[in-house]
């Protein structure tokens, strides 16, 4: 309360948007992140770039992190880093180094698992001490493959020829009556 009592009003909403700010820029962040899919087995892009031009490659760092900030890949002045890239990524990511010029720092994430399912995170330290953020979920499926039908769908041959039997019998015992009721 003492605060409260120390801060005039007008103090009291500058500090209020102040503090709340953030809250609203964290929210509108999320909802504007780019949805990803996958499947199990397969291959994911998760797109990273930004607008600002760059100016060198030199003094760029790009750090993608998954949602529990395991180190997926590593940008580090123009070229690409496992060093501290975490065991379940390792030989499964791949970028793009033609791209960086362009500020284009997109990774390819290879195998995918259930496990790799989630947000991640692209962060892009420039000279001049600004951040670009990057949000990317990545939802992953089963592979819809073609459905083999079971061996309690498949029609055996043996049924197969008692059904064809049955009808042919069908239609020559009903030619043979029609044939002999029209004689009578």
């Amino acid at each position: 309360m003492e605060i409260y009592k120390r801060i005039s009003s007008g103090n009291l909403i500058r500090w209020s948007i102040f503090f709340f700010l953030p809250v609203f820029v964290t929210a509108s962040e999320v909802s504007l992140q780019e949805t990803v899919e996958g499947f199990i087995g397969g291959s994911a892009v998760l797109n990273c770039s930004s607008e600002e031009p760059l100016i060198t490659i030199q003094d760029i760092r790009v750090l993608w992190r998954n949602k529990y900030s395991l180190n997926v890949y590593e940008i580090i002045n123009g070229n690409g880093s496992v060093e501290e890239q975490d065991q379940q990524y390792k030989n499964r990511v791949e970028s793009f180094p033609e791209e960086y010029k362009r500020g284009n720092f997109s990774i390819k994430l290879y195998n995918l698992q259930h496990t790799d399912a989630g947000l991640y995170g692209c962060y892009i330290f420039m000279k001049k001490e600004s951040v670009v953020f990057r949000s990317v979920e990545l939802l992953i499926k089963e592979k819809s493959e073609k459905q083999i039908p079971s061996e309690g769908t498949k029609p055996r041959p043996e049924m197969t020829v008692m059904i064809i039997s049955i009808l042919f019998i069908g239609i020559i015992s009903s030619l043979a009556n029609s044939v002999t009721g029209v004689s009578t």
